[in-house]
């Protein structure tokens, strides 16, 4: 893990993608969460949130989404900053990285300094935004993170 998670940091955005796409891929298995949290995944991974490359956001933001399920994860993503950043991709026109990022929204929302922390940064009126995007899964994760 650490070599991919050093891809993260190289100024190659190319190379950020497919290292996040993999780390995504990984992500998707709970019980990987920790190992690539102790690997030190969730400063870089925050950091590209503000990639201008769609395609970095996409990967970091699925990413991001997997592992803020864990409750652990769920404090380390808000005290390394994830919020802010992930505010501001809900203003993309790409369908997927909203949809990402609502999705990590719900996710954290679930921990209530995490709700208080999105609503002080400016992000329910983004997500009631989102409710009338015309693709339903950004509507349905904005629903939640609404409704968290």
């Amino acid at each position: 893990l650490p070599p991919l998670i050093a891809l993260l940091s190289i100024d190659d955005r190319d190379l950020q993608e497919h290292a996040a796409a993999v780390l995504r891929n990984i992500s998707v298995n709970t019980e990987n969460d920790q190992m690539l949290v102790q690997e030190g995944a969730l400063e870089p991974l925050i950091r590209l949130l503000s990639s201008p490359e769609k395609r970095v956001q996409e990967q970091v933001s699925g990413c991001l989404r997997n592992l803020s399920v864990s409750n652990s994860n769920k404090q380390r993503i808000a005290s390394l900053g994830g919020i802010p950043p992930l505010i501001a991709l809900l203003w993309s026109f790409n369908e997927d990285v909203q949809e990402h990022a609502a999705g990590t929204l719900a996710n954290l929302s679930v921990n209530a300094d995490n709700a208080e922390k999105i609503v002080e940064e400016g992000g329910m009126p983004l997500l009631i935004g989102l409710l009338r995007s015309p693709n339903e899964r950004v509507q349905e994760q904005a629903a939640v993170a609404i409704r968290n």
